[in-house]
């Protein structure tokens, strides 16, 4: 009897196991969702999506998902925060009430910790903006995505398992190299690249390739990205990207669907069967 019962339980858990990410993967969706909307209700309150990191003092430092707490009711989160008033310079700068971990920004699948020291201790994030729709200090308006809102990324996911996650408070302060890697991702890696910086001082290792910015995930096959139209895809592992992998801002290219889908207008059409 024991032994029928120990051969039940190992044929029904890969169920619940899969069971369980289909949850997750779906709460991670519904995230991105939340935030495109709320990038929107930002866009429709100030013309434009808010800034990856604010670099104007008083509040310089500040990250677009704080930006964003009053369209996810946070209000009070903002508030107490007060990013026009303060910059974020250090741990001290997040008032300690207001040092919490935000369900909308984490991904379930994720079981990599809520705090992130990869990024000075800050409260993690599973979300990472797409530079073309959120860069430093940037303004930029619905008008000026040129490629059609609905075939250019806006954010993504990054797991903190294998890769470094962010952090939603926003850009580091302790390791400028690649600060802007906890409010931002790039597409100049294939999706999942794994960080190969180390973790022993994760503030201050090097990263000479800067495989701290890929957008990566702890789904099977891919990672889930919220386009400028609020819609939610899935995109695979397998989707063609640049074959140089560096520090630098990716530049247009034929037939490479991540670029093609992270540029906003480069004028070049993506195979709606890739996502």
């Amino acid at each position: 009897m024991i032994a029928i019962i120990a051969i039940l339980i190992g044929l029904l858990l890969p169920a619940v196991q899969k069971v369980r990410e289909a949850a997750a993967r779906s709460k991670c969706s519904n995230n991105l969702k939340q935030i495109g909307l709320a990038m929107h209700m930002h866009h429709d309150t100030y013309s434009y999506f808010p800034p990856a990191f604010a670099t104007t003092t008083p509040g310089s430092g500040w990250g677009w998902q704080v930006f964003l707490l009053p369209y996810v009711e946070q209000t009070n989160l903002y508030n107490l925060i007060s990013p026009t008033t303060t910059s974020l310079t250090s741990l001290a700068s997040i008032p300690a009430s207001a040092n919490v971990q935000l369900s909308v920004y984490l991904c379930p699948s994720d079981a990599g910790g809520t705090t992130n020291n990869f990024f000075s201790g800050m409260p993690k994030s599973n979300y990472l903006a797409s530079e073309q729709v959120s860069d430093g200090g940037s303004q930029i308006a619905i008008k000026t995505i040129t490629d059609g809102l609905s075939n250019t990324i806006m954010d993504g996911e990054r797991d903190m398992t294998k890769q470094v996650g962010g952090a939603w408070p926003g850009k580091d302060f302790a390791s400028p190299s690649t600060s802007v890697a906890s409010v931002v991702a790039r597409p100049n890696w294939p999706i999942n690249t794994t960080y190969v910086g180390g973790t022993a001082t994760p503030t201050t290792t090097a990263d000479p390739n800067c495989t701290r910015f890929p957008w990566s995930s702890m789904h099977t096959g891919g990672a889930n990205y919220v386009f400028c139209d609020a819609s939610v895809h899935f995109l695979s592992n397998s989707i063609p990207t640049s074959s140089i992998q560096s520090c630098s801002h990716p530049i247009p290219a034929v037939n490479v669907a991540f670029i093609n889908l992270y540029l906003s207008n480069d004028g070049f059409v993506v195979d709606g069967t890739l996502f």
